[in-house]
C-alpha cells in the first residue's frame, strides 16, 4: 500500500485506524526506498516520533529514540551517515503504547539543511 503525508509526519494512529488495525500497543513498521544520484557522505538521519522508534539505513541501526515521548522534527541526529549513490533502504519501527503515534524523517547535511535531490519510493 502506499501512503503519502500532507504534512511533514506520517500520522500511524490515523493510518492504522482508517485499516481497521489495531492503534494501541502495536508496532509499526516503516520501510522507504530513498534514491540518491550521487554518494553523499557526512549526512545525518534526522528523526522525530510520537512513541519510541529505532531506525536503520541499509540494514545498519543508525537512530534510535527510547521512552514514551512527544514527536518533534529532527528531535534526534544519527551520527554521519554515507548515503550510497542509487538505493537505499530506510526501516523503522515505531512502538505505541497508548496515545497517538506518528513520525518524521529526513536527511539533513552537516549544516543541518535538507537533502532535497532523493527520490522516494514507499513500499
Amino acid at each position: 500500500m502506499r501512503s503519502i503525508s500532507k504534512g511533514f509526519d506520517v500520522k500511524l494512529f490515523d493510518f492504522a485506524k482508517a485499516l481497521g488495525a489495531p492503534t494501541y500497543g502495536v508496532i509499526f513498521w516503516a520501510v522507504t526506498i530513498v534514491d540518491s544520484p550521487r554518494e553523499q557522505r557526512d549526512v545525518r538521519l534526522a528523526v522525530g516520533s510520537n512513541a519510541a522508534s529505532i531506525w536503520w539505513l541499509n540494514g545498519t541501526e543508525a537512530v534510535g529514540l527510547f521512552n514514551d515521548r512527544r514527536m518533534v522534527m529532527d528531535d534526534v541526529l544519527s551520527d554521519r551517515l554515507t548515503l550510497r549513490k542509487g538505493r537505499n533502504v530506510i526501516r523503522g519501527a515505531v512502538i505505541n503504547g497508548p496515545g497517538l503515534s506518528s513520525f518524521c524523517v529526513r536527511f539533513v547535511d552537516e549544516a543541518g539543511r535538507p537533502i532535497t535531490d532523493l527520490t522516494t519510493h514507499v513500499r
